[in-house]
């Protein structure tokens, strides 16, 4: 399992639509898996949760499975595997001195369980770049 956190300076339910409906303002652009540093990256609480490149072409990131606002947040993640083969996110959000304490568990599920070694460095890294960006975002210089 990983787990890491990050300590966005704004309320529960501003950092989760943060992460949620404005994702593509703070996803790092080396992390962008259409090679198009101006994607979108979009989630819904429906289900959905892709990358849309400006010439239309998308990569399907994963499932949301769990859209609890302000407090949850549950992913089928697909990046570093496949649609068959999802590990899981799951994001929390909490108030904690005058901000949000954002707690990112990711963990294989059965159907990775093989891929997991392999993928795991890989992840660690990238959730150090995604929430060190997502804390960025909600600097008052970036409001």
């Amino acid at each position: 399992m990983i787990k890491k956190s990050a300590f966005p300076e704004c309320d529960p339910a501003h950092a989760f639509r943060l992460f949620t409906e404005c994702a593509s303002d703070w996803w790092p652009k080396a992390l962008r898996h259409t090679d198009d540093p101006r994607s979108e990256i979009l989630m819904l609480a429906s289900g959905r949760f892709w990358e849309r490149a400006t010439d239309g072409h998308e990569v399907e990131l994963g499932r949301v499975t769990t859209w609890a606002p302000p407090q949850k947040l549950i992913l089928d993640f697909y990046p570093g595997t496949d649609a068959d083969h999802p590990t899981e996110v799951v994001v929390r959000f909490a108030a904690e001195n005058g901000g949000t304490r954002a707690l990112v568990e990711h963990n294989p599920k059965p159907e990775s369980a093989d891929l997991w070694a392999t993928g795991a460095p890989g992840f660690e890294s990238a959730w150090d770049l995604l929430l060190a960006e997502l804390v960025t975002s909600v600097l008052p210089s970036n409001s």
